[in-house]
């Protein structure tokens, strides 16, 4: 190989390695608006800030770069769906700052994920913190949310471990069901459209037969890599084009937005800051 071919070849390398620098460190803005079957009046035009799967990353000191980008799309609420930390993190306080400052834009309602789940004494004092400084932790549990004398339900699940991940490994995963959602979660409030926080976006069905009107959901990571005319290429279970990935869907009148999170190596796939109009009809 002569030295203007190595040239080519080191050169081709820098290139795609820099892209790939370029693509993990993408933060983007979407936007959409949800038309909700029996939306209260007083929520009509509201904006939901939809976050999820931040792990380990960072977005400049004290996450500066993060809250300017959420700061200027003015949210009226902040969803937060799980994986707020990565399992094998011990310092938390820098996840307390960062929600500290978004608890100053809007009220924050958080659930947990799967990391959560393989770290619950961290789970747990974390939330315990993000409780007492504001934070609406939901662990199997709902809240309403008001609006000029209005309200709208908010459930948060926690999903068992063992659907995630059993004796290390991927097979024979616990399967999410309308039953096991009554059990950990109890029955929707039906006086009210029902929002869920789910982290896990793959037991849509489940979901939607429970009661969820709109599920927020991430955990996908967008696929990881996304792919023109397919969409995302794998989930975290290791399995290959995830049914929900990304963005919109429907089951009858049930309807799930998923975040491609804000961490984790990604490709052709940036990190994403979700802002969801709510539209009455």
């Amino acid at each position: 190989m002569d030295i203007w071919a190595k040239a080519g070849i080191g050169i081709t390398a820098a290139a795609a390695a820099g892209w790939v620098l370029v693509q993990n460190r993408t933060l983007v803005t979407d936007k959409l608006t949800l038309s909700v079957k029996g939306l209260p009046k007083a929520f009509d035009g509201k904006k939901i800030l939809h976050l999820s799967d931040l792990h380990g990353k960072r977005y400049g000191d004290n996450f500066n770069n993060l809250i300017n980008s959420c700061a200027f799309l003015e949210p009226d609420y902040i969803f937060f769906t799980g994986d707020l930390f990565t399992r094998t993190e011990e310092d938390l306080e820098p996840k307390m700052v960062l929600m500290r400052r978004l608890m100053k834009l809007a009220d924050v309602y958080y659930c947990n994920g799967n990391h959560e789940c393989d770290a619950p004494s961290k789970a747990n004092t974390l939330n315990l913190a993000l409780s007492r400084e504001g934070v609406h932790v939901l662990v199997n549990s709902t809240e309403r949310i008001y609006e000029d004398g209005e309200y709208i339900s908010i459930t948060g699940v926690a999903l068992p471990k063992d659907h995630y991940r059993k004796n290390n490994g991927f097979k024979d995963l616990t399967e999410i069901t309308p039953e096991l959602m009554r059990r950990l979660v109890g029955h929707p409030d039906r006086s009210s459209v029902c929002f869920l926080l789910a982290h896990d976006p793959l037991p849509f069905d489940a979901y939607a037969a429970w009661g969820a009107d709109v599920t927020f959901s991430g955990h996908i990571h967008g696929g990881v890599i996304r792919l023109p005319f397919i969409g995302g290429l794998l989930s975290p279970e290791r399995r290959f084009f995830p049914k929900y990935s990304k963005g919109l869907y429907h089951i009858g009148k049930a309807k799930l937005v998923v975040s491609a999170g804000l961490g984790k190596f990604r490709l052709n796939n940036p990190s994403q800051l979700l802002l969801i109009t709510l539209k009455r009809c």
